[in-house]
Formats: structure tokens, sequence, C-alpha cells
């Protein structure tokens, strides 16, 4: 691990602020005597209707994106990877639905290949996008919700 004063690179597979932002507090937290480039890139998560639903849709999206990531070559000369790919879970119950906005963040140390993934706290995702993905789920109109029907 690059410590002590040294330069830290971190490529990130989002050019979102706010993930931006997040993993160069992360970072700057842990590596305080470091000075931090963080770098932006463009990554598709592979996901055809881009949100991901689920756990584990958004596991294999934040996945894909840093597989591209490094299939690409933009992340050569970075001491770590992270990926960063929001989801939506959804709690169905017997009288609503609440769906939670979840974050998957894959960190990969380039030295060695070992890699650390975890998940965000859900936040509230909002409930009139959740309604109409599961009215097109119900229809057969949005693959995400293929199985869920409507009460």
């Amino acid at each position: 691990m690059a410590e002590g004063g040294k330069k830290v690179t971190v490529a990130v597979t989002s050019c979102n602020k706010e993930k931006l932002e997040a993993v160069d507090s992360a970072f700057a937290s842990h590596f305080a005597d470091a000075s931090l480039q963080i770098l932006s890139h463009s990554s598709d998560s592979g996901i055809p209707h881009g949100q991901p639903w689920g756990m584990q849709h958004t596991y294999e999206g934040a996945l894909a994106r840093l597989h591209h990531l490094k299939s690409s070559g933009g992340a050569l000369s970075c001491d770590y990877l992270v990926s960063a790919e929001n989801g939506v879970c959804a709690i169905l119950g017997h009288a609503s639905t609440t769906a939670l906005d979840v974050a998957c963040v894959i960190i990969e140390r380039r030295s060695d290949g070992k890699q650390a993934m975890n998940f965000s706290q859900g936040r509230p995702y909002p409930l009139q996008e959740v309604q109409e993905m599961i009215r097109a789920g119900a229809s057969g109109k949005d693959p995400r919700l293929s199985a869920v029907r409507s009460p």
C-alpha cells in the first residue's frame, strides 16, 4: 500500500460527482498523509435496461464495470480500482411495496488483485417509480419485474 506522503492513484468506474466525492473522502481518511489522485472512467455495467434490480444484479453491475475498466486499459498505473453501482431492492409487503436504493462498492488493490466488496445502507427509492416498474413488470413490459404481479 502507498502511505506516508506517497501518491495514491484511484480509478473509479463512474463520472458521477457524488460517487467521486465519496471515494475521495473514503481514501483521504484512510491515506491521510498521501497525495490522492482520483480518476473517473465511464464504464459500462452491462445492464441493458440501466437500473439493477436486487442485490445480486447490483453486484453483477459493479463487477461488470470493474471488468470493463480493467479490460479498457484505463487503470494500468493506478494503485486502486473502485466500482460503485446503485440498484433498487424491493420489499414486497402485503399492502405495499417499499424500495431501497443501495450501492455495491468493490475495491481492488492493483498490487495483488485483492478485492473487498460491501453494500451501503439503503435509502428510500422514489415510490412512484417503483409502482410504475411493478405495473410495467406485471404487464410484461419491464423485464426487471416480470415475476412481480400487481395486487
